[in-house]
């Protein structure tokens, strides 16, 4: 596994020298499923059509290595966590003594006009689990191995004329437990997708309202969205996709930038049989987050994280996405294991190659 994160990581840094030199026209951190407002600006034109950038906005990242910790949390997890109690429904403990991993992205245009921009994006989670007693449930077993999401995105920025404008994001995600991308099935596959109109009445202001097909809060969901980007003043601004994210901006120059806010992250993930059938967690986490990022030198910036991992969602079910079906006429979906966590602090730290 180490071999393999080398290799991929000198691949990366490869390619970084290359990349520098691209127009400024690509998302920023992993994932980014709704991450629309850090698209650099299109190339020189006929000056007919707007920009995706407001002023003083994030810096957008072209390659991004990090690493993200959580500090110990309990897990208690209610359902059939052995073969045998004929089924009956058991409490199983343990703690939960890390979870961390690498987070990597890459990011570049395809097609970079003033009156289209095409990006596609790959994307790699890690956050392995050392779980304290996983002998006490074979779900727990299931956890042992990990979790992680490789990711394909792929981001359209149409501008229909100086204010006008749509953005459209696809994702395709591989999430679950396995090892090796051998590993991989359909099981593991979700599909998102959002797409957005929107409105830029000058350099310091854009919005725009749409609808996503997302799993960020754990499950497949079809909710609005609102995009809402806005530079009050050279040190003050926010950058909001609302609901999947919202932050407060204080720039310090060009070179230095402090955000407040949260972003919610999560996907469906197969675990493979746990011993009844097949399992599949369906984990959101909410973050509320400070960030600071930092020019190091030339294109490379450094982006320092730390806030509280809240579990919005934990359940595991037999299916993927909701079926529809109640334990009773006010009840919910029956699930697998109902999971309680304890509520963590966490820290990630990250190299990115930026854009000029």
């Amino acid at each position: 596994m180490n071999q393999r994160y080398l290799s991929l990581l000198a691949l990366l840094l490869a390619t970084a020298p290359a990349l520098a030199q691209v127009t400024d026209t690509t998302t920023t951190a992993p994932p980014a499923l709704e991450n629309f407002d850090e698209f650099g600006d299109v190339s020189a034109g006929g000056g007919t059509y707007n920009t995706q950038k407001v002023l003083y906005i994030s810096p957008t990242k072209l390659i991004s290595v990090g690493y993200e910790a959580q500090l110990p949390y309990t897990l208690t997890s209610t359902g059939q966590h052995t073969l045998i109690n004929n089924g009956e429904p058991s409490v199983a403990e343990t703690k939960i003594n890390s979870a961390r991993g690498l987070r990597l992205a890459f990011n570049a245009p395809v097609i970079s006009r003033n009156n289209l921009i095409v990006n596609l994006g790959l994307t790699y989670w890690n956050t392995g689990l050392d779980v304290a007693n996983p002998e006490r449930s074979l779900y727990f077993r299931q956890l042992e191995d990990g979790l992680r999401t490789t990711g394909f995105n792929a981001t359209v920025f149409k501008p229909f004329d100086i204010k006008h404008f749509a953005l459209v994001q696809l994702n395709a995600d591989a999430s679950g437990n396995y090892r090796k991308p051998g590993d991989i099935s359909s099981k593991n596959l979700t599909y998102s997708g959002t797409a957005i109109y929107g409105w830029k009445p000058n350099d310091n202001l854009q919005w725009g309202l749409g609808l996503s097909r997302t799993y960020r809060a754990g499950q497949l969901l079809y909710i609005p969205v609102v995009l809402y980007n806005r530079t009050f003043s050279p040190k003050w601004g926010c950058e909001v996709v609302f609901p999947a994210r919202a932050e407060i901006r204080r720039n310090f120059g060009t070179n230095a930038l402090l955000k407040l806010g949260y972003e919610l992250e999560g996907n469906a993930y197969y675990l493979g049989n746990a011993g009844r059938g097949d399992v599949y967690l369906r984990r959101g986490e909410l973050k509320p987050r400070v960030t600071y990022e930092r020019k190091l030198a030339g294109f490379v910036w450094l982006s320092a994280q730390a806030g509280l991992r809240y579990n919005y969602r934990n359940d595991a079910f037999r299916d993927q996405n909701p079926t529809g079906e109640r334990e009773s006429l006010l009840g919910s979906e029956p699930s697998l294991y109902q999971n309680e966590l304890t509520n963590p602090l966490y820290f990630n730290l990250s190299l990115n190659l930026v854009s000029p």
